[in-house]
């Protein structure tokens, strides 16, 4: 069975085998891993990409036992977001106001040391949302890149009382340009998955602090001057106002539909959804489910996206957010 690799698997192996850092090949293999088509054609690359990973982050643990604590945060849920922001912009706030985590909120810059993450819910679907200390240039630590490379994506958090809240995002893309990390700005009504190169990540501006501006004419001017390439989420993490706009704009950030399993001659589960990506199929969800519905796969039955309830479609079979499939795996016999 052929491989059919995209070009955005061909991209980043491109850049893998350009680059020597071992902490720059491991985040390559990851986006190759996460983009490759998920077929018996795949199979043996897939191991040989996963056999790669183990030996490069092995290889990265042992440069960061030399440097000290790496303070990387291990991904949970469907998805990784970071809240990246210049000092004291609220990043903590919205955190703390989204999740159940308990950062550190005080109204001084710096407040935040080290990666606090929190899961907060989104259509019956947990998302890991991680607060990172600030991008600064007087002291970021190196930790901070990493875990921004290696998220799904970012809420770039700007206080809107700020002296100049437009130069100091303009500065924040600056610096993550210079660290080789480029924001790719998406609108939240295109649900599209567009190519994006290792370097690049998605991201949608937060500007808050809505609060401090009552009548809205600073919000306007900034939003006026902002060339973030989308339109900005305007909250207040103080209040709550706008905060609705942050959650679903976390889930529509991981570019996944929700899928429900549902056993033969049982109700399904409607309580906890497994997130495939958009224009997945039927064998996508398979893999998610377990690797042996991949290996034994016969059939499945689909109530939603199929031309009617209970269809039985084949593995290539495009599934929609919302579908719930019944899988059917070949006798061991």
């Amino acid at each position: 069975m052929p491989a059919n690799l995209t070009p955005e698997y061909r991209k980043a192996e491109e850049e893998y085998r350009r680059t020597g850092a071992p902490d720059e090949k491991l985040r390559c293999l990851q986006h190759m891993l996460r983009v490759i088509p998920k077929h018996k054609g795949t199979d043996k690359l897939q191991a040989d990409l996963k056999h790669k990973i183990a030996r490069f982050r092995d290889a990265v643990d042992r440069q960061q036992k030399k440097r000290g604590p790496s303070y990387r945060v291990r991904p949970e849920g469907a998805g990784q977001i970071m809240l990246v922001g210049p000092p004291n912009s609220g990043k903590s706030a919205i955190l703390a106001a989204l999740t159940h985590a308990e950062p550190d909120v005080a109204d001084y810059p710096c407040s935040t040391r080290e990666p606090v993450p929190g899961m907060v819910e989104v259509k019956g679907v947990q998302v890991q949302l991680v607060d990172l200390p600030p991008v600064w240039r007087e002291h970021c630590e190196s930790f901070v890149f990493d875990n921004i490379r290696a998220a799904d994506a970012a809420l770039v958090v700007i206080d809107l009382a700020a002296p100049d809240p437009v130069a100091a995002f303009e500065e924040l893309k600056l610096f993550l340009s210079e660290k080789h990390i480029v924001l790719d700005p998406i609108r939240l009504d295109d649900c599209s998955c567009s190519e994006r190169s290792p370097g690049e990540i998605e991201f949608v501006p937060v500007l808050n602090k809505k609060d401090l501006d009552p009548d809205g004419e600073l919000c306007e001017m900034v939003v006026g001057m902002l060339e973030a390439g989308t339109p900005p989420l305007v909250v207040s993490a103080g209040t709550g106002e706008g905060l609705e706009t942050v959650r679903r704009a976390v889930f529509e950030l991981l570019h996944v539909i929700r899928i429900y399993a549902k056993e033969p001659g049982e109700d399904p589960d409607m309580s906890a959804p497994f997130t495939i990506p958009i224009g997945g199929t039927v064998l996508d969800f398979a893999a998610v489910v377990h690797r042996d519905f991949v290996d034994n796969f016969r059939s499945a039955r689909v109530w939603g996206s199929a031309k009617y309830d209970g269809q039985v479609v084949q593995r290539d079979h495009v599934l929609r957010d919302g579908d719930v499939v019944e899988l059917n795996m070949q006798s061991s016999a």
